[in-house]
């Protein structure tokens, strides 16, 4: 299993910035599956200490004409949520960890990198993300003799990846 961790800069205005992903060479009938983990079930009281923090910034870009192409946006709320999904060094470290002790021979890369920032508003955080036909969650608090202190999830879409073979008809 592959890993590469980019460091956040030492000036970084949170301890809790760092996102993973991971690749699954096969998932669900699909190569290459990305993964992105994020720490679930955060603590409300945390998201109050981050609201003076100047964390949110503009959105991506501003609709051409109100109302057409317009993608619903999150609240600056939401955009603070992302930042506690998010993990702290420490937290990364123990997944890592974990996920080379438990899952490495079914993981090819793990990377580790600092969240970007200003968090623009309008993110939504993974967490809000509903599951459908072909997007989910892993549930890694949810297995057998889970053993780090705090719950991971792993967003998942299957219909960014490619299938192992060819669909058949139409």
């Amino acid at each position: 299993m592959e890993h590469v961790i980019i460091q956040a800069p030492p000036d970084a205005p949170l301890d809790r910035m760092y996102i993973i992903t991971l690749t699954l060479p096969a998932f669900k009938g699909r190569r290459n599956v990305e993964a992105h983990l994020f720490r679930a079930e955060a603590d409300p009281a945390e998201l109050m200490s981050l609201r003076d923090k100047g964390l949110v910034g503009k959105p991506y870009a501003e609709p051409a004409e109100p109302g057409i192409g317009q993608l619903p946006h999150g609240t600056e709320d939401d955009a603070l949520q992302t930042a506690l999904e998010a993990f702290t060094p420490e937290e990364g470290n123990l997944l890592l960890d974990y996920l080379k002790e438990r899952y490495a021979d079914q993981i090819s890369r793990v990377t580790v990198c600092p969240l970007a920032l200003p968090i623009p508003l309008g993110v939504v955080p993974l967490s809000a993300i509903p599951e459908g036909k072909t997007t989910g969650f892993i549930r890694f608090d949810a297995m057998r003799d889970y053993p780090l202190p705090f719950a991971v999830r792993g967003f998942y879409d299957l219909d960014a990846h490619e299938p192992f073979a060819p669909e058949e008809g139409g």
